[in-house]
């Protein structure tokens, strides 16, 4: 089976999730190519329609798989009458930036007659308003996600080895991230001392800005804990990635956090985006050392490998 998997490439690469779960496709046997939408801004969609529409016409694909609502429509315009069968993943950010983007997707759902929809949340999936879209989280490759050993990494990467290291796995300057809290949560907990940390104003919190994805396993197991208090996701990515490396982590009441974690020993759910709950769960997660989260991942199904095999019957079924 041949697959196309359409998405933005505003940065000059592919997004690496949808490279991520490109490979795990392939590693089962599906041929997959990418197309990246040359720039940002609707001009950029409109000029590739055609260049689009060439590929689908000469690429013999059984399928094509779009990243993000905004690439679902592209297809749209540039595959008319050619009759392929389109999987639509909504990653989050298509959904939630703006009130009417989820009146947009179902209006081209319909209309364009979308073959499956996936998104990566149960919110997500009541936000958007398809009751029959499928709820699938991106899958984590859990050979490159695993734990190694902490003070071996944080040498590796010039850390502190005597200090404790909260890692925040995005950029800071993303708003939605929300680094302000996870910044104040820190700060509250250099200034008053937490007993039982054996530390007292020495805890660094770190960005992840620029990293290359293939370094971003270092920084997860070079941490003592990982905190990411978005305002919103559709399924976080870093969030299993932590979990897949052991690290104890603390989330906000996003995307499915608390389904993924709830119950998972090192892992917490803030109630609120209030400073001394985050704070507090932060101190525990740093007590605790390490979670028990790649053993839950694999429980529910979210190896990069066990959501390979969801979407080929996805595609099997599209194609019938």
């Amino acid at each position: 089976m041949k697959v196309l998997f359409v998405s933005s490439g505003r940065k000059g690469f592919v997004n690496p999730i949808i490279e991520n779960q490109g490979n795990s496709l392939r590693r089962s046997g599906i041929d997959v190519d990418f197309y990246m939408v040359s720039g940002s801004g609707w001009k950029s969609y409109v000029k590739d329609i055609k260049p689009l529409r060439k590929l689908i016409k000469e690429g013999g694909y059984d399928a094509i798989h779009a990243h993000y609502a905004f690439c679902a429509y592209l297809v749209n315009f540039a595959a008319v009458g050619l009759h392929k069968p389109l999987v639509v993943s909504l990653m989050g950010s298509d959904i939630w930036v703006h009130k009417f983007y989820p009146s947009l997707a179902r209006m081209f759902a319909r209309c364009a007659h979308w073959k499956a929809v996936i998104v990566k949340s149960q919110e997500m999936k009541e936000r958007v308003g398809m009751p029959y879209a499928m709820v699938i989280p991106n899958g984590v490759d859990m050979e490159r996600f695993c734990e190694k050993p902490k003070v071996e990494s944080q040498e590796s990467i010039g850390w502190n080895t005597k200090k404790l290291h909260v890692l925040f796995p995005a950029d800071p300057e993303l708003g939605r991230k929300n680094w302000p809290l996870a910044e104040d949560a820190v700060a509250l907990l250099n200034g008053e001392g937490i007993s039982g940390l054996g530390v007292s104003g020495s805890i660094e919190l770190h960005g992840m800005k620029g990293v290359p994805n293939e370094q971003t396993p270092m920084l997860y197991n070079a941490a003592d804990a990982v905190a990411l208090p978005s305002f919103y996701e559709g399924s976080a990515n870093a969030v299993k990635e932590a979990m897949a490396c052991n690290r104890p982590l603390v989330t906000t009441d996003m995307g499915d956090c608390r389904e993924r974690m709830d119950g998972c020993k090192g892992c917490y759910v803030a109630n609120t985006y209030e400073v001394p709950e985050f704070a507090e769960l932060l101190a525990k997660a740093l007590k605790d050392g390490k979670s028990e989260g790649r053993e839950r991942l694999l429980a529910d199904g979210i190896a990069d490998y066990q959501i390979a095999r969801k979407l080929i019957e996805i595609y099997e079924q599209c194609t019938v």
